[in-house]
């Protein structure tokens, strides 16, 4: 949370959570900061709440199918990750589709990519049912 309150900070967040930052001016990551953040502590005590340490984390075991939609360049939950979570779910993951050039926010950074992938997910969803 420190780092959110510059907007350098906010920059960094989105070097990490992207492919590759927007080219956009100063003034609209500044108003991303005051827009998006604000109501700090509140969103800090839901952030903390949120919080289950890692022996009291069990995996859950869902009954319907699962389709997985991944950017490629996520460095917050690599593609390691996904394939973890695609092994661990199995049988329920009928549908892995991952994104090229595109990080943690793949829905903003490849809008029309994202959606081709999430329609060819649903589609593949539904033959199965």
């Amino acid at each position: 949370w420190v780092c959110l309150v510059t907007v350098e900070g906010v920059v960094n967040m989105f070097k990490v959570g992207s492919y590759k930052v927007p080219n956009v001016p100063k003034w609209i990551f500044k108003d991303f900061l005051e827009v998006m953040f604000d109501n700090r502590k509140e969103k800090k005590e839901l952030l903390e709440a949120l919080v289950v340490p890692d022996k009291a984390f069990t995996f859950p075991h869902y009954t319907q199918s699962v389709g997985l939609l991944w950017g490629q360049s996520d460095k917050i939950f690599n593609m390691e990750t996904a394939n973890n979570l695609k092994k661990h779910l199995g049988e329920k993951a009928l549908a892995f589709e991952s994104i090229e050039k595109a990080g943690h926010l793949a829905p903003l950074e490849r809008p029309f990519v994202f959606n081709k992938h999430l329609k060819k997910i649903l589609v593949s969803l539904l033959k199965d049912n």
